[in-house]
């Protein structure tokens, strides 16, 4: 009897250890995350907590971003979409391929990229909202469309380079170190966050991605709100196209866009933000983004292949995932 009573205690005493541990993820996991990353980062490679590269992480990361934080939006309300890493590319490829470096096309080529991230973004919403095609099957079908259109337009060979301004956005510093992406990066950010939790239509976009049904009934149509997602979502890609190209400045490639994709997911699935919809935050996803560009430089430095990257992605993914949902590892 005693022996039996000792083990409950034991099991109890697990019991608890693991349902603490479990809530402590669940409302700070990610924060936690980074934590551990920056001391096995100061561990294994120092210098990559110094000041002037860990501006550089951050100017790298505004473009993921931005990328994600159009991502979560849509996830939030239900939507997804796989093409954003075809969308920047061919943003990059129209920006330096018509402008040619010459300042008096920056405006023009602005504006095009602007205008080729809502297109694409709009193509993805009407594909979900009026012929009802699954947002990830739809999506991957305008990947591979944007692509191939791509390579088309190119001839597989890209060319040009950025009018002085737009790389300025890439490259350029603020007061001598801080990054104009990583300032934009923020500043859009506060923007999304206020309009999410201080405005109707952020109200809207957690409700339909909540409950489109009952959002429906409550006067709210589902469909123009995602499809208003898909629009910014699709404007913010450009953005971060534009960025990346200033970053590239000239020789523009065909290849990295493809990493996006995944990249932006993790980044949102880190954060917090589950594909059920009706949750998730923004500020969760800078976290996230900020996580996997500190694991990928942190790689680099250790002169590792990024198929490493790719399976501590995994591993984080799952992690999350376990923490997020409440469910036990180990029985």
């Amino acid at each position: 009897m005693e022996n039996s009573n000792h083990q409950y205690s034991e099991d109890k005493k697990k019991f608890n250890f693991q349902s603490f541990i479990i809530k402590l993820f669940q409302k700070g996991g990610v924060y936690i995350s980074l934590i551990i990353l920056l001391i096995i980062a100061g561990i294994l490679s120092p210098r990559l907590l110094e000041p002037r590269h860990l501006l550089f992480i951050l100017r790298i990361a505004s473009i993921l971003g931005i990328i994600s934080i159009g991502q979560t939006l849509l996830i939030i309300s239900r939507g997804i979409d796989l093409s954003v890493g075809a969308s920047v590319t061919l943003v990059v490829v129209l920006i330096c391929a018509i402008s040619m470096g010459d300042e008096r096309y920056t405006l023009r080529v602005i504006l095009i990229a602007l205008a080729t991230g809502v297109l694409i973004s709009m193509i993805n919403g009407l594909l979900v909202i009026k012929f009802r095609i699954s947002p990830l099957v739809g999506s991957l079908g305008v990947m591979s469309l944007v692509t191939g259109a791509t390579y088309l337009y190119t001839r597989g060979f890209a060319r040009g380079s950025v009018p002085e301004f737009i790389s300025f956005i890439g490259h350029g510093q603020i007061f001598g170190y801080i990054p104009v992406s990583l300032i934009l990066w923020a500043f859009i950010s506060i923007i999304i966050i206020y309009v999410l939790k201080r405005t109707s239509f952020g109200r809207y976009i957690f409700a339909c991605g909540a409950n489109p049904k009952a959002a429906y009934i409550a006067g709210i149509n589902p469909n123009k709100i995602l499809f208003y997602v898909y629009i910014i979502s699709g404007l913010l890609t450009a953005i971060a196209g534009i960025i990346w190209a200033g970053y590239l400045r000239s020789q523009p490639t065909l290849v990295g866009g493809e990493y996006y994709p995944l990249d932006s997911l993790t980044a949102v699935i880190i954060g917090g933000t589950t594909f059920a919809g009706g949750k998730g935050s923004i500020s969760g996803t800078i976290i996230g983004v900020i996580i996997i560009t500190l694991l990928s430089s942190l790689l680099n430095m250790l002169g590792l292949v990024h198929g490493v990257k790719l399976v501590f992605q995994g591993l984080i993914i799952m992690l999350m995932v376990f923490a997020y949902t409440g469910r036990k590892i180990i029985n």
